[in-house]
C-alpha cells in the first residue's frame, strides 16, 4: 500500500527550546508529541511558542489546502471558501479531468486527489496561536 503523510494543518509547539508537533487539549493544555507519539503534556502558558502551519497549493487557477502527501499525488480540498460556483461546476464535471478523483462529502466541502504535475505554487502559511490565547486569557 503507498505511504500517505498528512500535511494540513499541522500544529507545533515550541517547549524549552525544543519544536514538537502538538495538539491542544482542554482545558489549558497541550499534548506534545516526539517520534510521532505521545509524549509528555504541558500548560499553554509554559510554552514558548504554539502555530499552526497549513499548506496551500494551486489547482486548475484556484488556491487549495494540501491535505495529503501520496507518492503520485495530493489529497487537497476547500470547505465553505473560495469561488463555490466554479468549485461546484468542476466539480459536477469528471469527465473534463479524469486523472483527478473528485469528493463533495456536503454541500460546502470540496476535495479531490490531484496529480502532482497539476498542483502549482505550493507554499506553507503560519499562524501564531499563542498570541491570541494569552489575550483571551487577559481578557477573562
Amino acid at each position: 500500500m503507498p505511504e500517505v503523510r498528512s500535511i494540513s494543518p499541522a500544529e507545533y509547539a515550541v517547549y524549552q527550546g525544543e519544536t514538537y508537533r502538538a495538539a491542544a487539549r482542554v482545558p489549558a493544555e497541550m499534548q506534545l508529541y516526539r517520534d510521532g507519539a505521545p509524549w509528555k503534556q504541558v500548560p499553554i502558558a509554559d510554552l514558548d511558542e504554539w502555530y499552526t502551519i497549513r499548506t496551500w497549493g494551486t489547482f486548475l487557477e484556484h488556491e487549495f489546502e494540501i491535505y495529503r502527501e501520496g507518492e503520485d499525488g495530493y489529497g487537497i480540498g476547500a470547505v465553505g471558501t473560495g469561488d463555490g460556483r466554479w468549485m461546484a461546476e468542476t466539480w459536477a464535471k469528471p469527465e473534463e479531468h479524469p486523472e483527478v478523483n473528485f469528493n463533495r462529502p456536503d454541500q460546502f466541502t470540496f476535495e479531490a486527489t490531484v496529480p502532482k504535475h497539476m498542483v502549482s505554487d505550493i507554499h506553507e502559511v503560519r499562524t501564531d496561536s499563542l498570541g491570541p490565547w494569552r489575550e483571551r486569557q487577559e481578557n477573562r
